[in-house]
């Protein structure tokens, strides 16, 4: 990943304590900047829009264009949650670089130039970038956030220096006041995100110890309740969309 490079050495914290010097820019300065959509955002998720202010290249998500009820409710809240982790775990090469809070409803971190790990075909995925995902990992739950959807391999990038970057922090948990053994299963759930892509791009490289981690993960995701609620509902809209000969999304 190409990162811009940036003499601002303010972090996070210091923007959400109200200090000074105020913040690299304003809503104003997004409305009138050249930007581009990345994702328009199905209820509840915000917009994201990736935004060129003075040079530089910003990634800029906005609840604001959502209803008045789900912007100051869940849209705070999502936003809230975010920000904290993106506060826990600023200064960890490979995640979002110089975040900051625009307003109430958006905030914003440097855009990071790579590529989805979807995007990225399996024999440009060698063992040594997920060896230095792995790596990334621990050290953002070094920072008492896991992440919790990095299994979605549009939350992972390779960089165009061929190095990890992990994005979209919305599903974290914190787990510093959390009991010992939750946060070490959530923290062995996050790794598993990891070794699913590790498995799909070249199992044989993981070695015995990180499959056994990933197919006992899997065991415990088949008898997951959390997980049926979403199945359930997802493949019966797609039964109806093939019922009404739509392709299934």
């Amino acid at each position: 990943m190409l990162e811009t490079t940036s003499t601002d050495t303010r972090t996070p914290r210091a923007y959400a304590a109200g200090g000074t010097p105020p913040p690299p820019f304003t809503r104003a300065d997004v409305e009138r900047a050249e930007k581009r959509l990345i994702r328009r955002g199905r209820w509840p998720k915000a917009e994201l829009w990736r935004v060129q202010i003075s040079g530089d290249e910003w990634v800029v998500k906005d609840f604001r264009p959502r209803d008045l009820v789900t912007r100051n409710t869940i849209g705070l809240w999502l936003l809230g949650r975010e920000w904290r982790a993106l506060s826990r775990v600023a200064g960890v090469p490979g995640t979002p670089p110089d975040a900051f809070r625009i307003d109430r409803h958006a905030l914003a971190y440097r855009f990071i130039t790579g590529r989805p790990l979807a995007k990225v075909p399996f024999r440009e995925q060698p063992k040594e970038y997920f060896e230095k995902l792995e790596g990334l990992l621990d050290a953002v739950h070094a920072r008492g956030v896991v992440h919790l959807d990095n299994r979605n391999c549009n939350n992972i990038l390779m960089t165009d220096r061929g190095e990890p970057a992990l994005v979209d922090f919305e599903s974290n948990i914190a787990t510093a006041h959390l009991p010992h053994g939750v946060g070490d299963w959530l923290r062995s759930f996050d790794r598993a995100g990891v070794y699913k892509h590790w498995a799909r791009a070249n199992r044989g490289s993981m070695g015995a110890e990180r499959e056994a981690a990933l197919d006992r993960m899997n065991r415990w995701r088949k008898v997951w309740v959390l997980r049926g609620i979403w199945f359930v509902p997802r493949e019966l809209k797609k039964a109806w969309r093939r019922l009404r000969g739509k392709p299934a999304k």
